[in-house]
């Protein structure tokens, strides 16, 4: 099978052709979960070679597998997260970040790597197959967590009394009432009802509230489809809402219309609440 890169004659020959053949089924036989045709890997190495020569310097198992990452390929992701994401955990708890911090990290470097923006391939393609994936990955994540580190640094981020002061003027006596009276209640049942959510709910919150992903990097990322991951984040934020609210009124013992006056009050600052108590979580 003739193979051509971009700027350069075509690579072809009867050595050439058993080397290529040789690359892919070593490439199968390292990542025998992973399905991928050689019309398309083919091409996808190719890309990476200058010249007939530069084949032996490529490590083509893991291009195999990153090639496979940029066609979204499901079980792709699935086997470089089980192979590779170790060493990430490893590195980045050698820079003293707490347990849920690399959580939102290795979060962002999935985003990062298998879901492109702006109609832009994802990150992973990057990977010029010099060098091992495992090191190239483990200096993404690195960088991702030096990136948030910077971040965290310059911002200073709102208190939690923005919930009730948006919006808000000391000038009317009820609303001031409002906050003076309710403010540590609310915030104890929104507090509980987010640790009360479950691991999918959380998850869905996180990526979209801190992340920032969109309903289609949702899908993306979570390998499902479109309308799937609107409905279960919407389940996500209804189901957030309706323990804050059964919590808030059995513990300030208001009814449901007063209870829904405060939540429409505090309603442009929830999702960043939302962002806060996940990224301190």
């Amino acid at each position: 099978m003739p193979v051509c890169a971009p700027n350069h004659a075509p690579l072809s020959g009867a050595a050439l052709e058993t080397a290529l053949e040789g690359a892919l089924a070593r490439a199968r036989a390292a990542w025998p979960e992973v399905g991928l045709t050689a019309e398309a890997f083919l091409p996808y190495l190719a890309v990476r070679m200058a010249g007939p020569d530069d084949l032996a310097e490529l490590n083509v198992v893991d291009l195999y597998a990153a090639c496979a990452a940029v066609h979204r390929d499901p079980r792709a992701l699935a086997a470089i997260e089980a192979h590779y994401f170790g060493d990430i955990d490893a590195a980045l708890r050698k820079m003293n970040l707490p347990a849920p911090r690399i959580d939102d990290v290795k979060q962002t470097v999935r985003h990062q790597l298998f879901v492109g923006q702006d109609g832009k391939p994802p990150r992973i393609a990057q990977y010029s197959g010099k060098g091992e994936l495992r090191a190239w990955l483990r200096v993404t994540a690195v960088r991702a967590a030096l990136k948030v580190i910077r971040k965290e640094k310059r911002e200073t981020v709102a208190s939690d009394e923005a919930m009730f002061e948006h919006g808000t003027s000391d000038a009317d006596p009820e609303l001031a009432y409002i906050k003076e009276v309710y403010r540590d209640k609310f915030r104890g049942a929104f507090q509980s009802a987010l640790d009360a959510l479950g691991d999918r709910d959380k998850t869905f919150l996180r990526q979209h509230v801190v992340d920032g992903l969109s309903i289609d990097d949702l899908a993306a990322l979570n390998q499902i489809h479109r309308a799937t991951a609107a409905r279960w984040l919407a389940k996500a934020k209804e189901t957030l809402l309706d323990g804050t609210r059964k919590i808030f009124m059995q513990n300030a013992r208001i009814s449901r219309g007063e209870c829904d006056s405060i939540l429409r009050m505090v309603q442009s600052q929830l999702d960043a609440t939302i962002r806060r108590r996940l990224e301190s979580a």
